[in-house]
């Protein structure tokens, strides 16, 4: 009798989570595109749903509501295509491994002008419907809280390979304070700068706020 018994057929979980994937990205694609258009408040569940062609149960199954896809369309803008926390990631590792202080600035500021690209707007929109939503407002408090531990990691990597201008607390907020979203966004969408402007800037600026020893 057990001979008479289909075998499963694992390519068929498989499938469903490809599916469940791209269902997600779609309604992640939807958000964002309606979140930077309409705002939060005007990009409701119903519109991300049309938008993505899927019901709004399903975005909601999927996303419990729109506070949580908002802050996971932020979470991947940061991370951009890797999936590992920043500071695990290929482009700050390297960074920690570079020995001459200012290359180190260099080539943050390459890698981050890249996930400001990506995540400042949508900071900018949790920072604008934060004055009216706690939740949000909580959100809001907690990214600008993993930045500040993040460029901790920077500033450490900094400090392996020689004494900085300034403390460790005050070099951390420093870098902090120049590399914020709202600045990022300051200088290349209200001045139009470009990319390599504003990589330029950022690791002149802190090389010369940081590094006692400048090449």
């Amino acid at each position: 009798m057990a001979d008479d018994v289909k075998p499963r057929r694992p390519y068929r979980s498989e499938r469903r989570r490809e599916q469940a994937e791209q269902t997600r990205e779609r309604v992640r694609d939807a958000a964002a595109r309606l979140f930077e258009a309409r705002g939060y408040e005007g990009a409701s569940i119903a519109a991300i749903a049309e938008e993505a062609g899927v019901s709004a149960e399903s975005v909601y199954a999927h996303f419990g509501n729109k506070r949580t896809l908002l802050g996971e369309l932020v979470r991947l803008a940061v991370r951009g295509g890797d999936s590992a926390p920043v500071p695990e990631q290929r482009g700050p590792r390297a960074i920690a491994a570079e020995t001459d202080q200012c290359e180190q600035l260099r080539m943050f500021a390459g890698d981050i002008v890249l996930r400001l690209e990506r995540a400042a707007p949508l900071v900018a929109i949790v920072s604008g419907a934060s004055r009216a939503d706690p939740e949000l407002a909580d959100l809001l408090s907690r990214l600008h809280a993993d930045r500040l531990r993040n460029l901790g990691r920077l500033v450490s990597a900094l400090e392996a390979h020689g004494p900085l201008r300034l403390g460790t607390d005050e070099a951390v907020e420093t870098v902090w304070a120049l590399t914020s979203p709202e600045l990022h966004q300051l200088l290349t969408r209200v001045r139009g700068w470009t990319r390599r402007r504003y990589c330029d800037w950022l690791a002149a600026s802190l090389a010369a706020l940081l590094v006692t020893s400048r090449r």
